[in-house]
């Protein structure tokens, strides 16, 4: 290595060309792998927030220290029929999520 020229320009060779567009689009495959990976996975987030708020208890903490009933039946806002489609489609978006990961699309 010390016999090379300070100076020496990177020559560019046919297979460096090719390899560099294999890199690019390699790469330009894993942003667009990440952007819908994460558009999945903020809609099961934002579905699961959904139950969550769907599950909470309206009582305050004293009421439910006391033991008090809970005023209003314990019926998810909107109904089961609404609870049972977010929590469905809570797993759809899990599953494709993971299958997206595996890279099992297809099946």
């Amino acid at each position: 290595m010390a016999d090379r020229p300070k100076n020496l320009a990177r020559t560019c060779h046919p297979h460096d060309d090719i390899a560099w567009q294999e890199i690019e689009l390699t790469n330009a495959r894993l942003r667009h792998f990440r952007g819908v990976a994460v558009g999945v996975m903020n809609k099961a987030l934002q579905t699961w927030r959904e139950i969550w708020e769907a599950c909470q208890d309206p009582r305050s903490w004293e009421e439910i220290l006391d033991d008090s009933p809970s005023a209003a039946s314990q019926i998810p806002a909107g109904g089961w029929a609404a609870f049972y489609d977010k929590l469905h489609l809570l797993g759809t978006y899990i599953d494709y999520a993971k299958r997206l990961c595996e890279g099992s699309l297809e099946q």
